[in-house]
């Protein structure tokens, strides 16, 4: 019988306390196992290298959420796509990305984590590469439903590998590494997306880049990540995943509706119900459940609730912002896509200054100040954007851009490493998956439902300031902006440019209520005495120990 033993993992924002039991051929739960390679007979691992590897491969994931958008347009004019498809466009990957989250984390646990992630790999590029020379707007959103399967192998089981084969003393700053390039991703979309196209590159171009990143994160998962033992833990039940994907299916389908008819249509609301009731459901039965997929027991810890909600929200907003910002660059102010991708550098800059800021600001003040921070300068940043008019400076919108990014970049390492503090290594796999079904769930309802309020405020607006035009003309004008503009006719110009601007601003202020509902429950949550403020008594006695060295 094994003795049952107590570590403690320190991480860049507090220190985490697990209970284990210790067995002769085992380790302590919550250790990292960093010797597991070489314990089956694998080379020494080289961490450098292996987070190299892990940060190309979620790089390719998180490139293909968002280098579509600024393709958008294009795409709008060369296939005919209605705002409906174009929302499922970006939808149809979140959803079966954030549903299949579930088993693939239990997957990587169960038939081992590198496993999982060069078939992951291979998958996501043959995917991405077919889906960029389709024409159709049905076969693309399928074929990206494909990729979100494929995706939901990598996400979650790059975290797993770092929670794994780094040290409890490097695993924060591993951690930041890999949330600084996800979050660099989802900015550096539209620049690369907008350089390919305004070189005269096809619409698909943009999902050729995104296989030829995932190739490489392949090549370099084969060569430098160890072979991580499976830990055989985690059952592989599809009855979850289905439900999963039926119940953000029907409330995203639901809320997307409402762009077309109408929050108070039967259709729009039902199926949003419906996927309400089937997730609540779902939950319910996992709690029950000997091995649950859902490990809803997690939100027991309040740390890992205000990350979890911190994170979830911010997601939902910044990506809903990428949608909305894309139309008000390109249709309204009528920048070309390359031009769009450099108005959005700040995003990228934002990340890379706060990436380093947020562990330095976790390590002096604690990581639940450093995210309430975040969260406050998100909500001032999209308050900001009611500012925006048609000939607004740009300089407004880089420094509220900017902001906005910055203040995501406080939320996400801090975030992603006290939520992660919380999950025991065996069950690595399955609570990062947890973790990235949330943050995949707030990105496509931030495009679902600030998409919708967007194009049904719009809407709205341009009926009543057409109200004396003929029905042809209103119902065509109403459709989007840029229908609008291809009328031809100068009142239905004259109406669609105020209409779009005030739908913006309605949006922009939903935005910023979600970023303050965070921050509230950031600030308002009962966290135990010392869990939020550890790492800034962590750090503090970090640098002291390095003054006492260097004196000695």
């Amino acid at each position: 019988m094994g003795e049952t033993t107590e570590t403690r993992a320190t991480t860049g924002t507090g220190t985490a306390t697990r209970t284990g039991t210790e067995t002769g051929a085992g380790t302590q739960a919550g250790a990292a196992p960093a010797a597991d390679a070489q314990r089956s007979g694998g080379p020494p691992v080289r961490p450098v290298r292996a987070l190299f590897a892990l940060t190309l491969a979620v790089s390719a994931v998180l490139l293909g959420s968002t280098i579509l958008n600024v393709a958008l347009p294009t795409m709008q004019a060369r296939l005919g796509a209605s705002n409906a498809e174009q929302q499922w466009f970006l939808n149809a990957y979140t959803l079966t990305f954030a549903g299949f989250l579930l088993v693939a984390g239990n997957a990587g646990d169960r038939f081992g984590l590198k496993r999982l992630l060069l078939w992951g790999s291979g998958a996501f590029a043959a995917t991405t590469a077919v889906a960029g020379f389709l024409d159709s707007p049905a076969a693309i959103i399928a074929l990206r439903a494909l990729m979100g399967v494929a995706a939901a192998a990598i996400m979650p089981t790059t975290l797993a590998v770092i929670l794994r084969i780094f040290p409890a003393g490097k695993r924060a700053r591993a951690i930041a590494s890999w949330a600084a390039a996800s979050g660099l991703s989802i900015s550096l979309g539209p620049l690369l997306g907008g350089a390919l196209l305004s070189a005269g590159m096809w619409w698909g171009s943009v999902l050729e880049l995104v296989a030829l990143l995932a190739l490489l994160g392949l090549a370099a998962t084969w060569a430098w990540i160890p072979a991580v033992p499976a830990s055989g833990h985690g059952e592989l039940r599809m009855t979850p995943v289905a439900a999963s994907l039926a119940g953000i299916g029907l409330l995203v389908f639901g809320v997307v509706h409402a762009t077309d008819d109408g929050w108070a249509y039967l259709g729009t609301w039902l199926p949003a119900v419906a996927g309400i009731a089937v997730l609540t459901g779902l939950v319910l039965t996992e709690t029950r459940h000997r091995e649950p997929l859902l490990d809803v027991g997690l939100f027991r810890h309040a740390s890992f609730t205000v990350a979890a909600v911190a994170l979830t929200l911010g997601s939902l907003a910044v990506f809903g912002y990428l949608y909305f910002t894309t139309f008000y660059l390109q249709t309204l102010r009528g920048y070309s896509p390359l031009q769009t991708g450099l108005a959005l550098i700040p995003l990228s800059a934002g990340l890379v200054i706060g990436a380093p800021l947020s562990q330095r600001a976790t390590e002096r003040f604690g990581a639940r100040t450093t995210i309430a921070a975040g969260t406050a300068l998100m909500t001032v940043a999209f308050a900001g954007a009611t500012a925006l008019g048609a000939r607004t400076g740009i300089g407004w919108f880089v420094a509220d851009a900017f902001a906005l990014q910055l203040g995501f970049a406080l939320v996400l390492a801090p975030g992603t490493t006290l939520a992660s503090s919380s999950v025991p290594a065996e069950r690595a796999g399955a609570g990062s998956a947890l973790l990235n079904t949330l943050r995949q769930l707030g990105s496509a309802l931030g495009v679902a439902i600030l998409g919708s309020v967007l194009w049904s405020r719009y809407s709205g607006l341009v009926h009543e300031r057409l109200a004396g035009s003929p029905a042809g003309l209103r119902a065509r004008a109403a459709e989007s902006l840029s229908s609008a503009l291809a009328t031809g006719d100068p009142a239905a110009a004259r109406a669609a440019t105020p209409a779009f601007l005030g739908a913006l601003h309605t949006t922009s202020l939903v935005a910023a209520g979600v970023c303050a509902l965070a921050l509230l429950v950031t600030v308002c949550a009962r966290i135990p005495r010392g869990t939020g403020t550890v790492a800034a008594a962590g750090g503090r006695r970090a640098r002291h120990r390095a003054g006492a060295q260097r004196g000695a």
